[in-house]
């Protein structure tokens, strides 16, 4: 895929996500969204290796909106787990850090920040130190969280990859 292809082509789905995150259809949203999306899609560069291949794009979209869902549903689940918390001094809170090993064998920077923004925004949660790429220490509240710790993250990571275009096929 060219430069100008490129260009275009990222310009016009992020045009298409600025008409659905602003929720007003007009042809002047999607202009002003597309002149936008052009110039940050020219300044950022292409780096990297465009990952959009049309066989792999309804996999990915459809990862993307399953991760969505799962991530409101945790952040949901967490936040009220933190106010029952807050509201119920009884309830036992061990906070503590654990290791979680990052378990990404890509060693992707963007899958680990990621990663770590999913578990940052999630309430009781905090991923305070990487290292190297192989172990994320999180601050929990509840230590007991590390017997499910791993599992949640080999799930997160590959769901970010199916969405990031790097898994295999």
């Amino acid at each position: 895929m060219g430069r100008i292809t490129y260009i275009i082509a990222t310009s016009l789905l992020l045009s298409v996500v600025w008409i659905g995150v602003t929720a007003r259809v007009s042809l002047e949203g999607f202009g002003v969204g597309f002149v936008v999306s052009v110039l940050v899609v020219s300044l950022i560069g292409t780096r990297r290796a465009a990952t959009i291949q049309p066989t792999r794009l309804p996999r990915q979209v459809f990862s993307l909106i399953v991760y969505v869902l799962h991530s409101f549903i945790e952040i949901t689940r967490s936040s009220f787990d933190v106010a029952r918390r807050v509201l119920d001094p009884k309830l036992p809170m061990q906070p503590g850090i654990i290791a979680v090993p990052t378990q990404d064998e890509t060693q992707d920077d963007t899958i680990a920040a990621l990663s770590a923004h999913a578990i940052t925004i999630t309430p009781g949660q905090l991923a305070v130190e990487f290292d190297g790429a192989k172990v994320m220490y999180i601050h929990c509240l509840d230590i007991q969280s590390a017997k499910t710790a791993d599992q949640e993250q080999a799930a997160r990571l590959k769901m970010l990859r199916t969405i990031l275009g790097k898994a295999d096929s």
